[in-house]
Parts: structure tokens; C-alpha cells; sequence
């Protein structure tokens, strides 16, 4: 889902959590990261990019967790729980 639909569904009490999870398969020495919510009814959704690739939907990687972590705030989320998996 991409941002804005996010912050809507926070707004409306649909998000519960934010998990903020190692990208897997992604290349190089240093983790990178994407962002996992979970909504009221189990569903886990990640947050995409704002524009397709190719015609579909691609996850957002982040390069830092400090960005990762920002983008969970601007979401609505006060806390967030990190994986490295």
C-alpha cells in the first residue's frame, strides 16, 4: 500500500502495529530494510513505492533504518518493533 492509504487507514483505527523487517533478497554488506503493518484483521500489508515498476506494485527498501523509522512516524506510529532476520 502506498503511504497516503496508509495514513488513511491509521486515521480510521485499522492499523495496529508497525514492524520494521530486514528486505529479504536484497544484495550488499549492510541490511536494508522495508516497513510491515498489521491491521485489525490479521492482514499484514507493506508499504509500496508511490509509482508501479513495470506495472506492478514493488515494496519500498530503505537504505537505513533511521528512514524506515521516519516513514512509520509519518504513517502515525509512536512505536515500532524491529526484525533481523
Amino acid at each position: 500500500m502506498r503511504l497516503d492509504q496508509l495514513r488513511l487507514l491509521f486515521d480510521a483505527g485499522n492499523l495496529m502495529a508497525a514492524e520494521i523487517v530486514t528486505a529479504p533478497l536484497e544484495p550488499g554488506p549492510a541490511p536494508r530494510w522495508s516497513c510491515q503493518f498489521r491491521r485489525r484483521n490479521g492482514a499484514r500489508v507493506t508499504l509500496d513505492l508511490n509509482r508501479k515498476r513495470h506495472g506492478t506494485d514493488q515494496v519500498r527498501i530503505f537504505n537505513s533504518l533511521d528512514a524506515a523509522f521516519a516513514t512509520c512516524q509519518a504513517v502515525g506510529f509512536r512505536a515500532v518493533t524491529v526484525h533481523q532476520r
